[in-house]
């Protein structure tokens, strides 16, 4: 079975068995858990950041599909942005930024402290961003377009360390295992790396395995949607998975319903169906 078709599967048996820190031992993961990733609270910038997003999407313009393709949810969004708000990230970056909504939630959690910027090789999505940005005081969010080697480096020349790195979408020019390497600079131990879609295809899983056995990688987060790994040398090396609602829909019941059994899932009433 495909993990496309597994998906529901996995979640539901992850909110069992993960959720709400259940099991594990270590303070700083437990109210990183608690506090940011299944935290609810929601915050006066989630309405306005949605409210752009439905403004893209309305447009029907290419601007509008390629949201639709790429953009998070708005679950995804506002964990990045209790995620710096937590940490009080200083410098982030984001790459592959697509149209901005997830860069906005980004960059909103803390417009004054916050500088924030974000790659797109792509050009032309970054008008609505730029607006965005100019009637609501955003004069930390720096949009870069043009190519993500070139543009780290030159970034990298005034920017030597970034508090949160979040690789959203990778170029089909480029490996995965390339563009980390170009961000392996900007690392210092309190720095967080967030990968997006580490289980979207064999490359991806691979590579999130060699992500956690890296020396340098401490705590590592297995969220399905994303991973997550810290730097801090005072943290003990651990991998961890546990549950984080991304906002996709988890219908339990399109193909009939499914328990949980002992050894697997299995789907109940399929026995004794009559043929059709």
């Amino acid at each position: 079975m495909s993990l496309s078709k597994q998906l529901p599967e996995i979640k539901l048996y992850r909110k069992i068995r993960y959720r709400k820190g259940f099991g594990v031992h270590s303070p700083f993961v437990y109210n990183l858990i608690t506090k940011v990733i299944e935290e609810k609270t929601s915050y006066y910038a989630f309405e306005e950041i949605e409210n752009f997003r439905k403004k893209l999407l309305s447009a029907n313009d290419e601007n509008s599909i390629i949201t639709t393709k790429e953009t998070q949810s708005a679950n995804y969004g506002a964990f990045l942005f209790r995620l710096v708000n937590f940490f009080k990230c200083k410098n982030v970056i984001q790459i592959g930024s697509s149209t901005g909504v997830m860069g906005i939630y980004l960059a909103m959690a803390s417009r004054t402290q916050t500088d924030c910027w974000l790659l797109e090789e792509r050009p032309g999505l970054s008008q609505s961003v730029r607006e965005f940005a100019l009637a609501h005081n955003l004069s930390k969010l720096h949009y870069i377009e043009g190519d993500y080697p070139v543009n780290l480096e030159i970034l990298h020349s005034t920017l030597p360390e970034a508090d949160l790195i979040y690789i959203n979408q990778l170029p089909e020019s480029m490996e995965i295992n390339a563009l980390v390497h170009l961000c392996m600079p900007f690392i210092h131990k309190k720095s967080i790396l967030i990968l997006n879609s580490i289980v979207k295809n064999k490359a991806m899983r691979n590579f999130w395995q060699s992500i956690k056995d890296h020396p340098q990688a401490r705590v590592t987060m297995d969220l399905y949607a994303l991973g997550m790994v810290f730097f801090d040398d005072k943290l003990p090396k651990r991998q961890y998975k546990t549950y984080f609602n991304d906002g996709k829909k988890q219908n339990l019941h399109k193909n009939g319903r499914r328990g949980l059994h002992l050894i697997g899932w299995r789907k109940k009433g399929s026995k004794n169906q009559p043929a059709h």
